[in-house]
C-alpha cells in the first residue's frame, strides 16, 4: 500500500505553515513528520504562472530546492501537481483573447481557456520541461505528475458564480466544428434542436446557470453541448498526460465525488474517458465528507460506490481524505475503511497542515483493514451519464440533491447485506454487461437517456443478461410526469473521425 500526504504551493509560501521562502527548516520538519507517520509519498504543487516568468525561463532552481530536499534527505517519493490553469503574464500579454468565459459572459482573466490552442501549447511546453527535468534528475524519487486545468486540482471544469464554462469564442467555434462533423446542415441541426439558426456561424450552445432549471433536461441541444464538453475536456487532460508519459513519469488525476446534481456543471462524465485512457496510470478519488449542499454526510458508505466505480478501469486507485472542512477522527477512519473495501489499495490525506497531527494515531487510522473477506459479488450499475441531466441544486424541490440521497440509500442497501457483500460498480453499460457473468446478484439503476448505437445495444444486452442473476431494478428520482421513462438520442458522431479542432 502506498500512502501520501500533500503540501500545496500555498502552504509552502504561507506564514505559520511550511513557508520555504524563509528557509528549509519547516519543510524538513514537515517531511520528518510524514516519515514518522509512515507516509511514503509527498505530493507538492507548482503553478505555471509562478514557475515560468518568461517564455524560455523556467525556475528549475526552485524545483531542485523543493524536490532535491526530499530526495536527498528522506526516503519519501515525490508526486507533483502542475497547475496549468493559470498562465504567466507573458502568455496573457501575447494572447489577450485566451481567457475562458462563463454562461453570463464573465471573463476569467487569470485562467487559460481549454479551447485556446496556442495558449494550451505553451502550457504543455512548460509541462514537458518540468517532467523531463524531474524524470532525468530524480529518477526513482520523483515518480508522477498530475496536470491540472481546474482551480481545485481536480479533473473537472472550473465553476464560479454557479455558472457553466466555457463560452469563449474559441469554445463556441470548436463546438460548431464538432456539430458539423456529424450533422450535415444547419437545417438538420434545427430539426434536431427545435431551433431556427440561419447559418453555422449563428449556432450557440445553450446558456446554463446551475440550479436555474428544476428537474431533468432531455433536450437534444443540452445533451449535445454536454457531450462536447466532456469529449473536449477529457481530451485536454489526456493530452497533457501524454506529455508526462513521454517524459518518463507516471500520470494521474484527482476526481471529486460524483453521483450528484452538480455533475453537469463540472462535467463529471469525463471520468470514464480519462480513467480508461492509456495515458492515465492511476486515479485518486477524493472526498471532503460534505454533501453538495454543504452539510456533513450522514456516513461514509457512499464511498463504496463512488470509489468502487474506479475499479472497472483496471488502474491502481487511491483515496484521499480532505481535512479542510472536517476533522472527526472516528468518521475519517470509517471513510478509509469503506474506501479500502471499495478497492482503493492506496490512501492519502490533504489539507492536513495545522489541522491533523502526523503521529501513530494517524498511521493507525490510514491503514485500516476490511472486517471480513467478500462472500458475494454484487454488480451495481449507476448511470453517471444520466446524472448529468440536472443543472444543479434543486432548491425549489424537497431534496436539494436527490441524486446524492438516492445513491447514498443504495449504498446503505448493499452494505446491509453484510460486510462480505462486494459492490462491483459500473458507470458504463458496456463494462457492466461484459462482467455480468461474475455477479452473484445485481442492482440496476435505469438510465433516463441513452445515446443511440453501441450504448443502446449494450442497454438491451444488459437487460436481457439481468434475467440470469437475482437482481433489483431501481429508477432515478425524477418527476414521473416527465413522460417516457427512457429517451434514446441519435448519435451522429459514432464511428466518425474526430474533427481537426478536437485535437
Amino acid at each position: 500500500m502506498d500512502t501520501f500526504a500533500t503540501i500545496w504551493e500555498t502552504e509552502l509560501k504561507a506564514e505559520h505553515q511550511v513557508d520555504i521562502t524563509k528557509g528549509l527548516d519547516k519543510l524538513k520538519a514537515a517531511l520528518a513528520a510524514l516519515e514518522s507517520a509512515k507516509i511514503k509519498t509527498v505530493m507538492f504543487s507548482i503553478g505555471w504562472n509562478d514557475m515560468q516568468p518568461a517564455e524560455n525561463s523556467t525556475r528549475i532552481d526552485y524545483l531542485d530546492q523543493l524536490v532535491g530536499t526530499v530526495c536527498s534527505t528522506t526516503k519519501l517519493r515525490v508526486m507533483m501537481v502542475v497547475d496549468l490553469l493559470r498562465p504567466p503574464g507573458w502568455v496573457r500579454d501575447r494572447f489577450p483573447d485566451s481567457s475562458p468565459s462563463d454562461a453570463s459572459g464573465r471573463l476569467y482573466t487569470g485562467h487559460i481557456s481549454w479551447f485556446h490552442e496556442l495558449g494550451i501549447k505553451r502550457g504543455l511546453a512548460f509541462l514537458d520541461v518540468v517532467a523531463r527535468h524531474l524524470a532525468g534528475t530524480y529518477s526513482g524519487c520523483a515518480v508522477a505528475i498530475q496536470p491540472v486545468y481546474n482551480n481545485e486540482y481536480e479533473a473537472k471544469y472550473t465553476q464560479e458564480y454557479d455558472l457553466f464554462q466555457d463560452y469563449s469564442p474559441y469554445a463556441v467555434a470548436a463546438f460548431q466544428t464538432w456539430l458539423r462533423s456529424g450533422i450535415p446542415t444547419v437545417a438538420a441541426l434545427n430539426s434536431r434542436w427545435g431551433s431556427a439558426f440561419g447559418s453555422w456561424k449563428d449556432v450557440r450552445p445553450p446558456v446554463l446557470h446551475a440550479g436555474a432549471r428544476m428537474g431533468f433536461d432531455e433536450s437534444a441541444s443540452y445533451w449535445d453541448w454536454m457531450r462536447f464538453r466532456e469529449e473536449w475536456g477529457a481530451d485536454t487532460f489526456n493530452r497533457a498526460c501524454a506529455v508526462v508519459k513521454a517524459a518518463g513519469l507516471q500520470c494521474y488525476h484527482h476526481f471529486p465525488e460524483f453521483f450528484s446534481v452538480l455533475d453537469a456543471i463540472y462535467a463529471a462524465g469525463m471520468f470514464p474517458r480519462i480513467a480508461a485512457s492509456e495515458h492515465t496510470d492511476f486515479v485518486i478519488m477524493d472526498s471532503n465528507f460534505r454533501t453538495s449542499y454543504r452539510t456533513a454526510v450522514k456516513h461514509t458508505l457512499k464511498l463504496r460506490l463512488y470509489v468502487g466505480a474506479a475499479q472497472a478501469y483496471g488502474k491502481p486507485v487511491y483515496f484521499e481524505a480532505a481535512m479542510e472542512r472536517f476533522n472527526d477522527r472516528a468518521f475519517i477512519v470509517e471513510g478509509y475503511k469503506d474506501a479500502l473495501i471499495a478497492g482503493a489499495a492506496n490512501m492519502g490525506i490533504t489539507n492536513w497542515i495545522n489541522r491533523v497531527e502526523m503521529n501513530a494515531s494517524l498511521t493507525e487510522a490510514i491503514l485500516p483493514h476490511p472486517p471480513c473477506p467478500a462472500t458475494e459479488r454484487v454488480g451495481v450499475f449507476l448511470p453517471l451519464q444520466s446524472c448529468i441531466g440536472w443543472w444543479g441544486l434543486q432548491r425549489e424541490a424537497e431534496a436539494q440533491d436527490p441524486l446524492h440521497d438516492f445513491v447514498e440509500a443504495i449504498a446503505e442497501n448493499v452494505t446491509a447485506r453484510g460486510c462480505g457483500a462486494e459492490a462491483a460498480v459500473y458507470v458504463e453499460l458496456e463494462r457492466f454487461l461484459a462482467d455480468m457473468d461474475t455477479f452473484d446478484s445485481a442492482v440496476f439503476v435505469e438510465p433516463l437517456l441513452l445515446w443511440g448505437g453501441a450504448e443502446a445495444e449494450a442497454y438491451w444486452g444488459a437487460k436481457a443478461a439481468l434475467q440470469r442473476v437475482p437482481h433489483q431494478v431501481l429508477r432515478l428520482p425524477t418527476n414521473h410526469s416527465r413522460g417516457l421513462d427512457l429517451k434514446v438520442l441519435s448519435n451522429p458522431w459514432e464511428g466518425l473521425p474526430r474533427p481537426p479542432l478536437l485535437r
